[in-house]
This record gives C-alpha cells, sequence and structure tokens, in this order.
C-alpha cells in the first residue's frame, strides 16, 4: 500500500479564495477609508489653529503685550500662518493639506489679543472639505472653542 504525504501549505484553490475576498474588502473600505483621511485633516486643521489661538492669547497674558497671529500670505489662513508679539516671532505653522478651505467672517484676517487677553474682535473661521466643516471661533471675551455644526445645529 502505498500512503499518499500531504505537503504543508495551501493549494491554489485555497489562495485564490482569499485574495478575491482581501479585493471585496479592500474595494468596499477604500471610499470609507478616504472619506476618513479627509474628515481627519480637517479636524487637525482646526485643532492646529485653535491651539495656535490659544498659543496667541497666553502668549499676550504672559509677557503683558499685544499679540497677533496674522496668515503667513496675505489673508489666506491656507498658507500657513504665524505668531508675532512686538514684531517677534513666536510660532510659524505651515501650509494645510490641499483641499481645505478656510474662510472668515468678521475680523478673521488676525487672530490679535490684547495684554489682558481681549481679542480685536470676535469673529468665527470655517474649515471645511468636502461634507466635514469644522468652526473655531473666538467670542467677545477672548474665548476660544471648536464647533462641530454636523452634532450642533446652533454653533
Amino acid at each position: 500500500m502505498h500512503t499518499q504525504r500531504s505537503r504543508p501549505g495551501f493549494t491554489l484553490i485555497e489562495t485564490m479564495v482569499v485574495l478575491l475576498i482581501a479585493a471585496i474588502v479592500l474595494t468596499a473600505g477604500l471610499p470609507l477609508l478616504q472619506s476618513m483621511v479627509s474628515r481627519q485633516r480637517v479636524v487637525a486643521a482646526a485643532n492646529d489653529f485653535f491651539h495656535a489661538a490659544h498659543l496667541t492669547r497666553t502668549t499676550a497674558l504672559r509677557q503683558g503685550h499685544h499679540a497677533a497671529m496674522h496668515p503667513t500670505d496675505r489673508n489666506d489662513w491656507r498658507q500657513g500662518w504665524q505668531i508675532l508679539v512686538d514684531n517677534r516671532l513666536v510660532m510659524t505653522h505651515p501650509a494645510l493639506d490641499a483641499g481645505i478651505e478656510v474662510t472668515y467672517n468678521n475680523n478673521g484676517e488676525k487672530v490679535a489679543y490684547h495684554a489682558d487677553g481681549r481679542p480685536d474682535g470676535p469673529s468665527t473661521w470655517f474649515f471645511s472639505s468636502g461634507d466635514t466643516e469644522r468652526r473655531v471661533i473666538i467670542n467677545f471675551l477672548g474665548r476660544i472653542r471648536i464647533c462641530d455644526p454636523a452634532r450642533r445645529a446652533s454653533c
């Protein structure tokens, strides 16, 4: 009697089935992954802006001088920003990822705080890409917050 030994490994059919399943999962998941990455880029941009605005206020309070955050390139916040105190550079932020739009309402061409922590004026910045939006809001007292209009209509 001749016995047949089994060899370790996978058959061609088993390998093809696994590859087919992997291809289906990747095809279904890729658009969701792209959407998630786009959403996270907007969230990260708004968070970076929020923290830079907070640093501007903290620096004005700590040093007792007027501090301002300006876009690096005129009024285009997408190109990055810098914080200045008495014409001394405190921080710079590089340009945002492509596809992120930044708009603002009144007083949004700069973020500026007096030595007592009061802003030059209230304003709101809108960070968006596709159907994702975040707002960075500075009220008349200087409080800074981030708002997601998809979760809160009164944002």
